[in-house]
């Protein structure tokens, strides 16, 4: 496998305040590549600092081969949580939550790990396709049948979470991890591209999901597009994207 192209950004909503997001952009382990995208959970103290230790465990981390590494990463990166809230000492510190998103490219396919909401995509003809789903109350609420997705547009309660990495026992961690086989995923002339993006990006993506043919087939200039959209009209919350391009 090559990595042949590879992009991010991340920056906060309001420049005055701190980034709630962090990234770790592609970068090469002994299993293939891994990029990730952690939110913390912004309604709580400590949402800095839950994000930029998950992105930090993943990036020490030498080998993530299967499902049980990703399940003991995200037990790990919990762990590790706690134990780092509970050295601090402080009571703000006893809610600090972050979402992540992760995936590891191997030869045969993709490993995925995801909590919360932010999104990894792949790019399919010239169209993103969504290979994660959101843990909010409005997936809930489309996924037991109580209302489809059109009924629920534009509704409150689009970004209510249901799911994270927390030092509070309150909050369930469930985590969805899978693997996707080669032949199950899109590639291009033996190219595969992927997005990890958080709600405050894809939150302006999924407004208007498309560019031209040429920004779409180019990964550096779908990543300065989305981020002119982005600042265009204004961030809803902080905004990160992480992508990369690699070869069979």
């Amino acid at each position: 496998m090559i990595l042949t192209a590879s992009s991010s950004f991340s920056y906060p909503k309001e420049v005055n305040r701190g980034n709630q997001d962090s990234i770790l952009p592609v970068k090469k382990i002994s299993d293939g590549f891994i990029m990730a995208v952690a939110d913390g959970v912004g309604s709580y103290v400590g949402a800095d600092f839950a994000s930029r230790l998950a992105i930090s465990y993943l990036e020490s981390a030498h080998s993530i081969s299967n499902s049980v590494d990703v399940e003991y990463a995200f037990e790990n990166i919990r762990n590790i949580l706690k134990e780092q809230a509970s050295d601090i000492g402080s009571e703000v510190m006893k809610m600090a939550s972050t979402t992540l998103t992760f995936c590891v490219v191997k030869k045969d396919g993709i490993l995925v790990g995801h909590v919360g909401d932010c999104r990894l995509y792949i790019k399919s003809a010239n169209k993103l396709k969504q290979l994660t789903k959101d843990h909010t109350r409005h997936q809930m609420l489309i996924d037991e049948g109580v209302f489809t997705a059109r009924q629920l547009k534009g509704k409150s309660g689009k970004n209510i979470l249901t799911t994270a990495i927390s030092v509070s026992n309150e909050i369930e961690m469930n985590c969805d991890i899978f693997f996707i086989p080669n032949e199950q995923l899109d590639f291009i002339d033996d190219n595969m591209t992927l997005y990890i993006m958080s709600d405050g990006a894809h939150a302006l993506w999924e407004k208007n999901p498309r560019f031209s043919f040429n920004t779409m087939n180019n990964i550096s200039k779908f990543t300065n597009s989305l981020y002119r959209r982005i600042e265009r009209n204004g961030p809803t919350d902080d905004y990160s994207l992480v992508g990369a391009t690699i070869s069979l």
